[in-house]
């Protein structure tokens, strides 16, 4: 694979997907094109295009690597939220994560939010590291209880779960309780996930939504917080707990050193979920949190360790 400026044809045949400024080539045969736009001096953003059938092979990985080993200047990627091919591109690249730009987009009607990588000359050309990689299957477990990454076919049962009183009740971060704000917390997982943000989960028994779970990762420090909501239907039947022994094993897994996960003083079930998945109450925050009702609620602080050696 190799670059070069186009010919005429080539411009023509890319023209309906962007106005390239390099050809990506096998041979002599045309299988995308890459767009170098500047948008201030100094700074220029770059966009690529792949043929269909040369996708996933990691032709624009291998491209838009080959572009940055040649620029001199700051490039950009500016890639939709949900787009995550185009985002692990941009990481397999070397591309910085810098900010998420919100209703950049115009789409559909609305506004869609969007990421902002950069790569400056100089930078490692070696594909970022990421604090949570793929997960080596399709799932979390084997068995009856499994763990899949939350997506957009879960925005029905997310959108219903959040609606349940009583994990509305115990919700500690402010969420958006609409059906719009369900499409947003699973339309931007992925994105979340690649960021090294946060890893998200559906809980399924036998296939069946159960609830979720996911871990806040704090890579800084080599620690990540861990919390879950569950229908009631499947509440006291040791659930909530496999999913959270799952969970630990991959976390210890990846390099995670510290688990932490917090209850309200009167949840007794969750502070029994913690206990039997293996984690130790270790300290109680005095008014953490808001509760429902105005008054502040304390937080009781539960830590797990991986196993020594």
């Amino acid at each position: 694979m190799h670059l070069r400026t186009p010919t005429p044809a080539q411009a023509s045949l890319l023209a309906p997907y962007l106005a390239a400024t390099h050809a990506v080539l096998d041979g002599e045969r045309l299988v995308g094109g890459l767009a170098l736009a500047p948008v201030r001096p100094g700074t220029a953003e770059l966009t690529f295009w792949v043929s269909p059938e040369q996708r996933r092979r990691g032709v624009a990985s291998a491209a838009v690597r080959a572009l940055c080993g040649q620029a001199g200047e700051r490039l950009e990627m500016v890639t939709d939220i949900t787009d995550t091919i185009s985002q692990r591109v941009a990481l397999n690249a070397g591309f910085t994560r810098e900010a998420v730009r919100r209703g950049g987009r115009l789409l559909g009607g609305g506004r869609r939010d969007e990421v902002v990588w950069a790569r400056l000359p100089g930078d490692p050309p070696d594909p970022a590291v990421r604090p949570l990689p793929d997960l080596p299957g399709e799932v979390l477990g084997s068995g009856e209880v499994t763990l899949r990454p939350l997506g957009m076919a879960d925005v029905d049962d997310v959108f219903a779960l959040l609606n349940l009183a009583d994990v509305r009740a115990r919700m500690v971060y402010p969420f958006d309780p609409t059906r719009a704000g369900a499409e947003r917390r699973c339309a931007v997982a992925a994105s979340e996930w690649l960021a090294g943000i946060r890893a998200a989960f559906t809980i399924r028994v036998d296939g069946e939504f159960a609830g979720d779970v996911a871990m806040f990762n704090e890579a800084f420090c080599r620690q990540a917080s861990v919390g879950y909501s569950m229908r009631p239907e499947f509440r006291g039947r040791g659930v909530a707990t496999q999913a959270v022994r799952l969970l630990s094993a991959w976390a210890f897994a990846i390099g995670v050193q510290r688990l932490v996960a917090g209850t309200a003083p009167d949840n007794l079930a969750s502070r029994r979920v913690l206990e039997k998945a293996g984690f130790e109450r270790e300290a109680t925050e005095r008014s953490r949190f808001e509760g429902p009702d105005g008054t502040r609620v304390d937080d009781f602080t539960h830590v797990l360790f991986p196993a020594p050696g």
